[in-house]
């Protein structure tokens, strides 16, 4: 007759721990805030290229945007508005964090970085936060392209580290 061997207590505990360790884990993965972001572009009256940066979390959250990157190009050269600024997403809604329109002659191309850090403690510091996510919206514009096509209006979607 063989003898059955009884777990030692500290092997439970341990186990135990570990199960509740890589479930706390998995929630917190699960519960990450997730931020999608989306370039739309449009021709307005006289020659003009507008972008429109969209925005949308499935949390609320607060964060630093910064937008940057050559912007409009052609060959009269570069054209972009810069922003740093604090900013608050609603969990669920699509907002329009950031707009800019330039004169555009193609051939030419579209070059935006968007970037989202955390709140700094104090808004009027330049001290660096950390960076959170980051957007690339980048295309090249034929000489003949008289509508912008939705390249850039397909969501990136990160998880927020």
């Amino acid at each position: 007759m063989q003898t059955r061997k009884r777990p030692s207590a500290l092997k439970t505990i341990g186990t135990a721990l570990a199960v509740a360790l890589l479930s706390s884990a998995v929630d917190g993965l699960a519960n990450a805030a997730q931020v999608c972001a989306w370039l739309a572009e449009s021709n307005q009256p006289d020659g003009v290229r507008h972008l429109d940066l969209w925005l949308q979390s499935n949390a609320d959250i607060d964060f630093l945007i910064k937008v940057d990157g050559d912007g409009i190009v052609d060959s009269s050269g570069k054209s972009n508005s810069p922003e740093s600024a604090t900013y608050s997403l609603t969990a669920g809604q699509a907002e329009n964090a950031w707009s800019f329109g330039s004169t555009l002659t193609p051939p030419g191309m579209i070059d935006e970085i968007v970037e989202l850090h955390e709140m700094p403690a104090d808004v009027t510091s330049d001290a660096p936060t950390a960076l959170l996510a980051m957007f690339a919206f980048q295309r090249q514009i034929p000489e003949y392209e008289t509508t912008p096509p939705d390249t850039l209006a397909k969501k990136q979607c990160v998880s927020l580290k």
